[in-house]
């Protein structure tokens, strides 16, 4: 028998053979909201082209940064059919009860393992609550969330909380740029990075995906779906805290408020990057660009000098474009039989 007789013989559809170098990019998972990236930067920077300035960028990298980072986590929640909306306020009472424990005294470091711990605990109470009830954790969230903004508010007694030991090592050094990129950003690059080997190539990724494909299934199956649910609303809940501190640590102040309105664009992010509503799939790149999209949206408007009141229906706009264009890209590429 030759080498070319020691297999099956695979017909390979002609098409498949000319593929050029740009089809073969539609077989990203994340292709569709990259180029959406990419055209409402076009759009924005052909008219001002300081918004491609370094300084520029990096800002916009650093404001997606600092909601993208829980972003990354929302896509093994909704991967599992599940939505948390109190991780705003999560994030807000983190940042605050951080700031308040250096301003009374508290070692900055010890005070950022407490917030993230913290995080850790409030994410963790929806789980809990959510499998105690047996109801979808967005129920449970829609009361913790009010919780959460009305502890922060009372924790800083509604003011914003100053009074930081700005030259500590922990503002230093986490609220510092490194090779001109603030830290926040590396953290939110690396934390891309192994979520996505985690959501994709672990036993723990495959059981949130199955989770989200059937229920009922990977409950027969022997997944044990509280616990799942319970470990991944604590990962969101850590990455609330981390984002928290990393807030901290950069802007060395804290307010109460920071945190209103980030569950919707932490939601945003994760679904315009790809991780649908139906459950079972999800991308973490994708939500990374997401959170990109969103703040150069947000750029782009204060560049063209649109009213704030018109802000949310551009947006919107855009949102439904970007996630209308990724199906798009998804549905032809499973005719093709590319998924």
């Amino acid at each position: 028998m030759t080498a070319l007789d020691s297999g099956p013989v695979v017909n390979v559809p002609p098409d498949r053979l000319r593929r050029s170098p740009l089809s073969r990019l539609f077989r990203v998972q994340e292709a569709g909201v990259l180029l959406v990236l990419a055209a409402v930067i076009l759009i924005v920077a052909i008219p001002h082209p300081r918004f491609v300035g370094v300084q520029s960028l990096t800002n916009l990298g650093q404001q997606s940064a600092f909601f993208g980072t829980i972003a990354l986590g929302m896509v093994f929640l909704l991967a599992m059919r599940e939505i948390d909306i109190s991780v705003g306020g999560n994030y807000a009472v983190c940042t605050v009860v951080s700031a308040v424990l250096v301003r009374d005294g508290l070692n900055p470091w010890i005070a950022a393992a407490l917030g993230i711990v913290l995080g850790m605990l409030l994410g963790a109470l929806n789980g809990v609550l959510a499998n105690a009830f047996r109801l979808p954790i967005i129920i449970i969230s829609l009361g913790t969330l009010t919780a959460y903004l009305g502890t922060a508010l009372v924790v800083t007694n509604s003011s914003p909380i100053g009074g930081q030991p700005t030259n500590s090592s922990f503002y230093r050094w986490l609220g510092r740029s490194y090779l001109q990129i603030p830290a926040v950003i590396w953290l939110f690059v690396v934390l891309c990075a192994v979520l996505t080997v985690v959501f994709r190539s672990t036993r723990f990724g495959f059981a949130i995906r199955a989770v989200g494909s059937n229920e009922e299934a990977a409950r027969l199956t022997g997944y044990a779906i509280n616990r799942l649910r319970l470990l991944v609303t604590t990962m969101v809940g850590a990455l609330c805290g981390l984002s928290g501190i990393f807030t901290l640590a950069y802007f060395g102040a804290a307010d109460p408020g920071v945190g209103t309105g980030y569950e919707l664009s932490v939601i945003a992010a994760a679904i315009i990057g790809g991780t649908g509503l139906a459950g079972g799939s999800g991308s973490v790149p994708g939500a990374l660009i997401g959170a990109l999209i969103i703040s150069a949206i947000a750029g782009g408007l204060t560049q063209f000098g649109v009213p704030a009141n018109w802000g949310n229906l551009v947006t919107g706009i855009v949102i439904v474009i970007a996630v209308g264009f990724d199906a798009i890209v998804r549905r032809r590429a499973l005719v093709r039989g590319r998924l």
